[in-house]
């Protein structure tokens, strides 16, 4: 008789929730509502609606990557660890060090562009109830997204359980609201030209070329379609990771797309008078968007409503996201620690830092030509894997190129791009950090471990892999209350 002690792994999240937690992450409604008419003075709608195809072409094969590498491995280290598994042992903890913290950086600019926009929203919300209440200063953005990571922060602490539930909820709030006002506004507003929508290319970015507006345009496209690996890192938390992973990857991505796609078309419609939507007293133009195409002011009300619930539960979905990739890194040793310039590096930062983590996987897999990927009977691409990882590598390079531009001509102090300089100071961090302690404790993990119930409560492990090592199992029990403390304070971070 085995003396292995039986240890209870509860699933927090199922199949449902993750796609949930997926949809929200990724939130294709909820960030094209919010950028949408900042995108149009960089080569207008045209740019907008052609760039999220051609983006989210180019991101189904970072996906089809990911699916390969999650049929194969379930941790919660998500990009950062597929990329880690596929590195040759020689080379791995200089290459992982840094891909981790860029992974973990990238959420980081993920949850504080959600809360951000949560904090905007709610302010507007509020001009529409009270015209008369002044939400122009500063303090009061800063005092209500300081509120919202909070909030999240507390139920990552105390209340993960109910977290799947607040997701579905997100969920249908979206799902309503996309439904909805996709209706009012195919039937209530009135129509702009068409050409306007896949034609005309507008350029107000003081730059002569055309050619290059359409390029800066591009980053709103690149930025939407971020939060790709959100449901890779619940790996440790799903039943049957290495079969459910994959179809909830490509499940979100699809349906994302086709709401994507709808709502830029019809809110493209809607757009009548971009000066008069850009200078709303709310500060959320697509407020105007609805109010002006409704006719009704209790309908921007509700449709700000659904958007704070849904940019909320997308903050949330985030944090936890944010949580686990965390807690994957920091379990190997390597985790120790409101202008408009300032959102568009905020911006930037996490579009460079997940673009590369995201392509990170396809890069080594092209470069080893797959050596080290173990064989699985699914999700196999045989003659198309190569431009499959080729293209999910030409993308990401693509992406960090236009992320770092400034986006006016010409480039003031205030228009100036700060993505370059935030990224140098990041990898200064990164530099000194493994200079002072990751060399010496970073220890990225050599085979597939599989941890379900680890998180949150870290109470054990999954002892349906036969696969995984009796010394790393009794290892991870020993080490238990460490791994707790360590993940409550990457929750805190």
């Amino acid at each position: 008789m085995s003396m292995t002690p039986k240890i209870d792994s509860p699933h927090i999240f199922g199949l449902w929730s993750a796609i949930g937690l997926g949809w929200l992450t990724l939130n294709a409604f909820g960030t094209l509502s919010f950028i949408i008419v900042v995108g149009l003075p960089a080569g207008g709608l045209p740019v907008i609606l052609y760039g999220f195809i051609g983006s989210t072409f180019a991101v189904s094969c970072i996906v089809l990557t990911f699916t390969q590498c999650a049929s194969r491995f379930s941790t919660a280290g998500g990009a950062y660890h597929y990329a880690c598994f596929l590195i040759p042992n020689k080379y791995r903890r200089q290459i992982a060090y840094p891909l981790g913290w860029l992974n973990y950086l990238g959420w980081i600019f993920t949850h504080a562009g959600a809360c951000a926009i949560v904090a905007t929203l709610t302010l507007g919300l509020i001009n529409l109830c009270k015209p008369e209440i002044d939400i122009s200063p500063r303090w009061k953005l800063f005092v209500v997204y300081i509120s919202i990571n909070f909030l999240c922060w507390l139920f990552n602490l105390v209340a993960v359980r109910g977290i799947p539930t607040l997701e579905l909820l997100g969920c249908y709030a979206t799902g309503f609201g996309f439904i909805a006002y996709t209706i009012a506004l195919l039937i209530k507003a009135p129509k702009a030209d068409p050409k306007s929508v896949f034609v005309q290319v507008n350029n107000e970015t003081g730059f002569k070329s055309d050619s290059i507006a359409i390029l800066l345009g591009l980053v709103n496209s690149f930025g939407t379609l971020m939060g790709l690996d959100g449901p890779a890192h619940l790996a440790e938390e799903l039943p049957r990771p290495k079969v459910l992973l994959p179809r909830i990857m490509v499940t979100v991505l699809l349906s994302q797309f086709i709401v994507g796609l709808v709502w830029i078309i019809v809110l493209g419609f809607s757009i009548t008078d971009i000066s008069f939507i850009t200078n709303s007293a709310t500060g959320v133009p697509i407020l105007e968007v609805i109010r002006l195409g409704t006719g009704s002011n209790v309908a921007a009300i509700v449709f700000c409503i659904i958007l704070i619930i849904n940019n909320a539960t997308s903050a949330l979905g985030s944090a936890v996201t944010m949580s686990r990739q965390g807690y994957a890194f920091a379990r190997d040793g390597g985790l120790f620690l409101n202008t408009r310039s300032a959102y568009n590096a905020l911006v930037g930062s996490q579009v460079t830092c997940m673009i590369i983590s995201f392509g990170s996987p396809a890069l080594v897999l092209l470069i080893t030509r797959g050596r080290l990927l173990p064989k699985c009977e699914k999700w196999n691409f045989g003659v198309w894997s190569t431009p499959i990882y080729l293209i999910s590598v030409l993308y990401s390079i693509l992406v960090v190129i236009v992320s770092v531009l400034p986006q006016t001509n010409p480039v003031t102090a205030s228009s100036m791009n700060y993505t370059i300089l935030v990224m140098g100071c990041l990898a200064a961090v990164m530099v000194f950090a493994w200079i002072l302690e990751g060399r010496e404790s970073f220890s990225p993990p050599k085979d597939d471990i599989t941890m379900i119930g680890m998180i949150p409560t870290l109470s054990g492990l999954n002892t349906d892999d036969p696969e995984m090592p009796k010394e790393r199992e009794l290892s991870f029990m020993k080490s238990g209350k460490v791994m707790q403390h360590t993940l409550k304070n990457a929750i805190g971070l």
